[in-house]
Formats: C-alpha cells, sequence, structure tokens
C-alpha cells in the first residue's frame, strides 16, 4: 500500500475528523487485516483510519462512532452494496466516508440513513437509493453523485442537517432534494438533473440555502416551497421544466417589518425588506426559464423576495400570485413568456421596482384581484392589452414605460382601480388608456404618445387626469363617452387625428387648464346632451372647429382661448345652450358660427386677427343671444386682417403670371386668364384717374373634366387678383357638396354661410358644383345652398371670388338651375383635356421635381403607352399622369433594389421596362 495510509491520514484532518493515528485495512482478498468494512469498523476506536481495497462488500455497514473510511486508490472502485435494508446507517459519532460506491438495494429504498451524529461523503457516489437524515443528525456532502432513485434523491427531516458541495443528483424518479420538519439544507454548486417530481421540496417549518445550483429537466416543478419551509436561491439556473419553475404555496413569513401594506389612497413608496431577516423565499441573482408551466407560482400566505433574477420562455405566466400571497420583485426581468409576464389574483400583493416585463404573448401585468405596485419598470412588446386590471384589483404604476401592444396600453374594468404617476405609455395601436365599467382611475404625470385614441373614460366615478401630455393619437385625444364625469386638469394634448377632446352624450366633465394643439379634427367636440364645465382651456391650429357644441349640447365654458382654427372657432348647433364668458379668438377666419335656433349666452367674448368676426374687439362690451347671421352687417374694411389660408405668398405679378405661363397645356386658360388680368389693370387705372370702371364679373366657371388643372389655375387667378388690390388675401377654399348642403331641414343655409365667411377676402372654389342640382330632385337641400350663395355673393361682391367647376355639359345645367347664377357667372373659362404629349411633358416634370429622368428609350415608350390610353369617360388627365409617373417609380425600386451596388444613375433613370404592366386607372 506504500504510503497510502498517510496520505488518507492527511485528508481526514482536511474533512474535519482528527484521527487517532490508528488505522484498520479492509481487503476482500486478505491483504488487510479485515475481510469487511463492518469487522474494521467494529474493531476500531474513536478516530480511527479505515482504508478499503478496491472490491465490492455485501455488507450492511452501520457506523456509531467516529471514523474515517476510504477508498484505496488503484485497482478499481469500492463498491459497499446491501441486499436488503439502507447499505450504510450512521447512528452516532463524526464519521467520514471518502470515494465509496454506496448502492442500495432498490432505487424505492433507503440507501444511506443516518438518524444522529454527523455523516461526511467526500468523492461518492450514491446509487440504486436515497440519502435520508432525520432526527438530530448532520449530513456534509462533498462532490458526490446521487442517482437513479426513487421517490426521493435526498431526504432531510425533523431538525437535521444537510450541507452538499458539488453534488449532482441525477435520475430520480420522484423528488430530488427534500426537507421536511425542522431540518435545513445548504445546497452548493449542486446539479439536479432528470427528475421526475420536483427538483427541491422544501415543506413544514424546514430551511433551504441554495447558492450556484443548477436544476434543469424537472418534471412537476423546479423548486417546491410549501407549509411554514424557507428557501434561499443565490446565482442559481432553475430550467427546462415539464411544470412550474417554483412554486410556493403558503411558506413562512418573513421577519416583521418587511413589508408595509398599500394604503388605499395615497402613492406607496417601493416595498423595504429587512436583506438579513430570515424567512419567505428569497431568489438573489438567479434564473428562471422553459417552464411548461409557471415560472414562479405563489399561492396561500406565500411570501417571496426576488431580486436582479430573471423569468423567461415561461409556458403559462412569468410570475403568478394568487390567494394572499406576497411578493417583492426588485430588477427582475420577466421576458419571453407564452402567456402573461406578471398575473395577481384574489388577494396577493407584488410590488416592482426596476422591473423589466417584455415580450409577452398576452398582457405584460394581468391583475383580476389584489393589488399591485409598479415603480420604474418598463413593459414592453406584449401580444395584447399590455396592463389589464379587471375585478376588484388595485393597481398603482409610478414612472413606469409600457410600450408596443396591439391593443390597449392600460385598461381598467369591472370594479377596479389604476394609479398611475409620471411614466408614459407608447404605441398602444388601439388605446392608451382605458377605464370602463364601474373601474376608476387617477392618471398624474403620464405621457401618452401614438395609437388611434389617447385614453377613453367610459366609468361612472369621476376619474382624475392631472398634469398628462396626449400625442399624436391616430384618432381622438380623449374620448369620454356617454354619462362619464371626469375631472382633467392641466391636460395637454397635441397631434391628434380627430377631435382633442370628444363628449358623448350626457357627459359631465371638469375641464381646467387644458391645452389642444394641432388636432385633425375639433378642439373640443361636446355631444348632444353633454354639459361640460371648462375653464382655461386653449386650443390652437385645428383643423376644423375650436369648441364645437352640437345640436342640444350644453355647458359653461369660462375664460377660454381659441386661435387658428380652419373652421369656426366656435360653432354651436341646433337647440344648443353653452354659456362661453370671458372667452378669446384670435388668428381665425371666423370667430364663431351658430344654428338659427341655437341659444348660446357670451359673457365679455371678444376676437381679434379673425377675418369674420362677430365678436366685439375687446372683451368690455357683453354680447348675449348672438344671431346666426350678426356678422352680415360688418363690411370687410371694419374687420381685422386675417391669415391667409395658402401658406404661399403670392409673389409679384410678373412671377405669377410666369408660373401659369409654366403650367403645361391651358392654352386657352391662360389666354383667358391673361385677358382678365388686363382687364382689371385697366379697371385700377381707371378708378385712379377717377373714371368709371368698366363692367366685369370676376366669378368665373371652370369647364373641364378631372385632373385639366382647374384647383390650380383657381388659385394662381386668387393670387394674381390680390396682387392686383381686388382681393385682401386671395386664399382658396375648396368645398363641395358635401361641405355645403345639411342633412336636414334648417342645416343647409348655415352650412354654407360658414364656408362662404371661410372664403371671404380669397377665392371660394366650388368642385362639381351641378351635384348641387341633382337631375330629378327638385326638393333637394342643394337649391337652398344655391339661393345662399347668390345672396351672398351679392352682399360680398367686393370681398370674395367664387368659382365653379366640373364637366361642360353639366355645368351649362347648373348655370340654368338659378336665375341668379347666369347674370353673376358671365364667363366660362374651358379646359381641354391635355394631348397624349402634354401628358408624357406631365411626366417629365413629375420625374424632374423627384430628381428623375427618363431614358430616351424611356421617353419614347411613354408616348407609345400614352397614345393607347383609352380616354373614356372620367379620363384623369393630369391625375392619370402623376399616378403613372407614381407607378414608374414603384417599378423602378423593384428593379433597382435587385441589384447589388446600383450607380447613382441606374438609381435616378427610369427605363422602357418600368412601364412594363403600367395598371392605372384611367379615371379621376
Amino acid at each position: 500500500m506504500g504510503d497510502g495510509p498517510g496520505r488518507m491520514m492527511a485528508a481526514s484532518t482536511e474533512s474535519g475528523i482528527t484521527t487517532s493515528g490508528r488505522v484498520e485495512r479492509v481487503s476482500t482478498r486478505g491483504w488487510g487485516r479485515h475481510r469487511s468494512i463492518g469487522a474494521a469498523v467494529r474493531a476500531a476506536k474513536d478516530g480511527t483510519l479505515v482504508t478499503v481495497a478496491p472490491g465490492v462488500y455485501r455488507e450492511r455497514l452501520v457506523l456509531d462512532r467516529s471514523v474515517t473510511i476510504v477508498a484505496e486508490d488503484g485497482g478499481g472502485a469500492v463498491e459497499l452494496v446491501c441486499p436488503d435494508g439502507p447499505a450504510l446507517a450512521v447512528r452516532s459519532g463524526n464519521a467520514v466516508v471518502r470515494g465509496l460506491t454506496v448502492r442500495g438495494a432498490r432505487a424505492d429504498t433507503v440507501a444511506v440513513e443516518v438518524t444522529a451524529g454527523h455523516l461526511t461523503l467526500d468523492d461518492a457516489v450514491v446509487t440504486g437509493g436515497s440519502v435520508e437524515a432525520s432526527g438530530g443528525a448532520r449530513v456534509t456532502l462533498r462532490q458526490c453523485v446521487v442517482s437513479d432513485a426513487a421517490v426521493t434523491g435526498l431526504a432531510t427531516r425533523d431538525g437535521a442537517q444537510l450541507r452538499a458541495y458539488d453534488l449532482r443528483v441525477e435520475r430520480v424518479d420522484g423528488i430530488g432534494i427534500a426537507a421536511n420538519g425542522s431540518a435545513r439544507v445548504e445546497l452548493s454548486r449542486v446539479v439536479l438533473h432528470a427528475v421526475t417530481s420536483v427538483g427541491v421540496r422544501v415543506g413544514g417549518s424546514a430551511t433551504a440555502v441554495l447558492e450556484h445550483c443548477d436544476i434543469g429537466h424537472v418534471g412537476l416543478a423546479g423548486v417546491e416551497v410549501t407549509e411554514a419551509g424557507q428557501a434561499q436561491l443565490r446565482d442559481t439556473a432553475v430550467h427546462d421544466l415539464a411544470g412550474d419553475g417554483i412554486h410556493v404555496h403558503d411558506g413562512a413569513s418573513f421577519a416583521a417589518g418587511w413589508w408595509l401594506p398599500l394604503p388605499p389612497l395615497k402613492m406607496p413608496d417601493a416595498s423595504t425588506g429587512d436583506a438579513g431577516a430570515v424567512g419567505g423565499v428569497r431568489l438573489e441573482r438567479c434564473q428562471v426559464s422553459r417552464a411548461e408551466g409557471v415560472g414562479i407560482r405563489l399561492g396561500g400566505t406565500a411570501q417571496l423576495l426576488l431580486s436582479d433574477s430573471q423569468v423567461e420562455r415561461a409556458g403559462t405566466a412569468g410570475i403568478l400570485a394568487a390567494d394572499g400571497s406576497r411578493a417583492g420583485l426588485t430588477d427582475v426581468r420577466i421576458t419571453d413568456n407564452a402567456q402573461t409576464a406578471l398575473a395577481v389574483c384574489d388577494d396577493a400583493e407584488v410590488r416592482v421596482a426596476g422591473g423589466r416585463l417584455h415580450d409577452s404573448a398576452a398582457n405584460s401585468l394581468y391583475a383580476s384581484g389584489g393589488r399591485v405596485l409598479l415603480r420604474d419598470c418598463e413593459l414592453r412588446r406584449s401580444g395584447r392589452s399590455a396592463v389589464h386590471i379587471l375585478g376588484t384589483a388595485s393597481v398603482a404604476l409610478s414612472d413606469c414605460v409600457v410600450a408596443g401592444t396591439p391593443e390597449i396600453g392600460i385598461r381598467a374594468v369591472d370594479r377596479s382601480l389604476v394609479r398611475v404617476r409620471g411614466g408614459a405609455v407608447e404605441a398602444a395601436e388601439l388605446r392608451g388608456v382605458q377605464i370602463s365599467d364601474t373601474a376608476d382611475a387617477v392618471l398624474e404625470g403620464l405621457t401618452i404618445t401614438g395609437g388611434k385614441v389617447g385614453v377613453h373614460l367610459d366609468t361612472p366615478h369621476r376619474s382624475l387626469l392631472r398634469d398628462c401630455d396626449i400625442r399624436d393619437a391616430a384618432q381622438t385625444g380623449v374620448e369620454i363617452a356617454a354619462g362619464t364625469a371626469p375631472t382633467l386638469q392641466n391636460i395637454r394634448i397635441t397631434g391628434c387625428g380627430a377631435a382633442g377632446i370628444f363628449l358623448d352624450e350626457g357627459a359631465e366633465p371638469l375641464l381646467e387648464d387644458c391645452t389642444v394643439a394641432g388636432a385633425g379634427g375639433s378642439g373640443l367636440a361636446v355631444w348632444g346632451g353633454a354639459r361640460p364645465a371648462v375653464r382655461g382651456l386653449r386650443v390652437t391650429d385645428c383643423r376644423k372647429n375650436g369648441i364645437y357644441f352640437d345640436a342640444g349640447a350644453h355647458g359653461r365654458v369660462v375664460d377660454c382661448e381659441v386661435s387658428g382654427t380652419e373652421y369656426p372657432a366656435i360653432y354651436v348647433g341646433s337647440g344648443a345652450d353653452p354659456t362661453l364668458v370671458r372667452c378669446h379668438v384670435h388668428h381665425a377666419d371666423e370667430d364663431v358660427s351658430q344654428a338659427d335656433d341655437a341659444a348660446a349666452t357670451y359673457e365679455d367674448c371678444w376676437s381679434t386677427d379673425v377675418v369674420a368676426a362677430t365678436f366685439p374687439a375687446s372683451g368690455a362690451a357683453a354680447t348675449r343671444g348672438l344671431p346666426a347671421a350678426g356678422w352680415e352687417g360688418r363690411r370687410a374694411a371694419d374687420r381685422p386682417t386675417g391669415v391667409a389660408r395658402d401658406s404661399r405668398k403670392p409673389g409679384d405679378l410678373d412671377q405669377l403670371l410666369a408660373r401659369l405661363d409654366g403650367l403645361v397645356g391651358l392654352t386657352r386658360v391662360k389666354q383667358d386668364v391673361g385677358t382678365m388680368v388686363k382687364l382689371v389693370q385697366m379697371v385700377k387705372r381707371r378708378r385712379e384717374a377717377g373714371l368709371s370702371p368698366p363692367p366685369m364679373s370676376r366669378h368665373l366657371v371652370f369647364a373641364g373634366n378631372p385632373g385639366t388643372g382647374k384647383t390650380t389655375v383657381a388659385r394662381l387667378y386668387g393670387q394674381l387678383l390680390t396682387e392686383l388690390g381686388m382681393l385682401t388675401s386671395g386664399h382658396l377654399v375648396e368645398v363641395d357638396r358635401g361641405t355645403l348642403v345639411g342633412e336636414y331641414v334648417g342645416h343647409t343655409a348655415p352650412k354654407t354661410q360658414a364656408a362662404f365667411r371661410r372664403a371671404l377676402g380669397g377665392v371660394l372654389f366650388i368642385d362639381e358644383a351641378y351635384a348641387l342640382v341633382p337631375d330629378g330632385q327638385g326638393s333637394d337641400f342643394g337649391h337652398e345652398a344655391i339661393s345662399t350663395l347668390v345672396k351672398l355673393m351679392e352682399d360680398h361682391r367686393d370681398e370674395v371670388v367664387v368659382i365653379v367647376a366640373g364637366y361642360p355639359g353639366h355645368m351649362r345645367h347648373f348655370i340654368a338651375a338659378n336665375p341668379g347664377l347666369s347674370s353673376r357667372f358671365s364667363r366660362t373659362l374651358t379646359f381641354d383635356d391635355y394631348s397624349a404629349e402634354e401628358l408624357a411633358q406631365i411626366v417629365e416634370v413629375q420625374a424632374r421635381e423627384h430628381d428623375y429622368r427618363l431614358s430616351d428609350e424611356a421617353r419614347a415608350a411613354l408616348a407609345d403607352y400614352l397614345a393607347t390610353v383609352d380616354r373614356g369617360e372620367g379620363f384623369g388627365n393630369g391625375r392619370f399622369a402623376r399616378k403613372l409617373f407614381q407607378q414608374m417609380t414603384e417599378q423602378h425600386a423593384g428593379r433597382v433594389t435587385a441589384l447589388s451596388d446600383p450607380t447613382d444613375e441606374q438609381l435616378s433613370t427610369l427605363e422602357p421596362s418600368d412601364l412594363v404592366d403600367a395598371d392605372i386607372d384611367a379615371r379621376g
């Protein structure tokens, strides 16, 4: 054996056992003093070293004293095999067993049993049975393997203690490591693999501490803590599980003071806890991944602290808290889960600080009950609504970012409550926030960007929105449903596609110091029966009305400011009776328009820089019951100068004429306009000379097919008249039948008057004017629109130019529909269809404007193509040419992107192949 015993003695000292210097040798071949290990142990005294030669020892070894048993090196393994019962049993003393393979009778039996004393297994293998410790026993395993067991791999109960370092537990048909009673288990660098039930189970009042462990390919759960069990996991990975990653139901409480209940009204601080306290379940720097069930499941009265950890790719929810469980999560990442990232129900309470809830297939947060606080969290890219709150849940979000959902950013329904302070909701495709049913909400300092609707409120509770920004909603900024009465304070709405704030029937909100800018519709739209209380509202640069009161609407508007609207700043519909106090309208075409039977009241309202002003220029004089046609008695010279609709400033006369001459085709039109310009110049000179001007009508008929340049010429004509001093602004207001004709009796005249007032100082361009007199409909409201126009043209003959446009034959029918039209439209400009050569010129102009050029071959192919185009009824002319150019660029893009490294010439040159398969609707 050489120096083997001496080396073994030194090793045993390292294991914490001090030997007496006595050595007992065991060998199956008679080389030692003993043929069995048991005989050597019986002969040994405390502190004896027992060395065992390689071989198979079929015996049941019982240790009741402090000995060290070491397998000798070389010659093969030392196997301890018992045909019945535990192969190794420890009853007392401090025993060390190193290098042995202990084999149980069957997988479902106990291979190593420790009922008292302390057993240390070093570099050992236990197979075909479990390791069990009970009573006050202590077991230490170092660099061991436990495998091929059933029921349990390692079991501790009562007051036993188990410490394992560099342990591997594998192929267990049951539980990998179990702790019950008041047992304590400490695991470091332990690997559990191929366990059919639970990797580590902690029950009773047992405690488990896991560090740098790996639990994978487990059946029911990676770690399960039940009853009053306690567990701490640090730097541990739990992965590839057929069930849950970590399952905690019931569970011991933490030390007092670790948790502060969520107060019902006050926004709470982050969860607090004593880092050194013992109790509950703690995870630090852990990773739970690829569980087919829930990543972490909490139930009963379980309490969990999770910090700097990740839960990912769970088959259902990332973390589920139910019953009366509580969890505090710090710097946690819950990502890529097949359902919801964080789910809370029943009476559970969860607090998350610095969480990242990303890429969940369902919701980022789903709360059907309990209380939830998220602080400094990111909830991104959920498959459904990011935050879904229902039932009796109470959820608070502080400085969180919710982004990227195809549905709703924050949705609260049923009887739930949501509080949001700070943070943002971004790119929620349907609605940023939706509060409905009997839910309630407090939103403070929240920024909502994108989506169709910023905020939708439909609840009987008086929800509060304060200091929020709502930006770039495709439709409405804030929708307040029927019967809803929220309070909005200092809400800023910018860039929405439709109304800034929409109030449905019966809504009764309180709006204070809110701002709406750049809305695609009206700033504030008040539907019939709604009764808002509005103070300090500022509306600017809206495409429609600043404040719109629908028929039958009510409300009180105080100290508000409206500017830069394209429709009348304030509109009051039929039967509406709002009260407006100290409201200021400025830089608009028109300050107020209302139906004949509107009953609005105006007190100390005033206008500045308004084209068609009804309010006085100062708020000193009060106006009450303003008549709908009150503007008609005012002359243009008495009105403040308005802002032109066309953003381009008119150039000098020569530049404008050059622009007209530069248009493709339109030879007759250019001649007619040139003649009228000369006539206007003559009128101006005769007036300056004190001579009577010759008779002339500035109103025109533009007869031509679609796409022949009628709108373009109308705009230039207005600018020419402005340069000649015949109009004050020259802006173009383009309308059609839908703009002028109402849907019911008494609606048409106000609509026509409103359009006409917007055009004062410029050009009113009525496209497809013949639609105002449809064949066979003598009682159509279009006739009322024509009669209203005729009177307005007479009353404001020096303030506006009216141009009616449409198909040549139809326009003759239109002029004959009313005797007043023929006298006022005495000149017709005919817009001829473009020839094939002129259409080609339009395509060439489009190409130059967009930095393209046509090759000679493409130019020839274009000419051939245009010569064959079917010019049936409704041919689009210039529009057709522009569509053709657009399709050529699309074909060009598909061709060039297929090239690996196209040259600058290839990027800008259109070829005949770009005309292949051209499929353009030839109609206008």
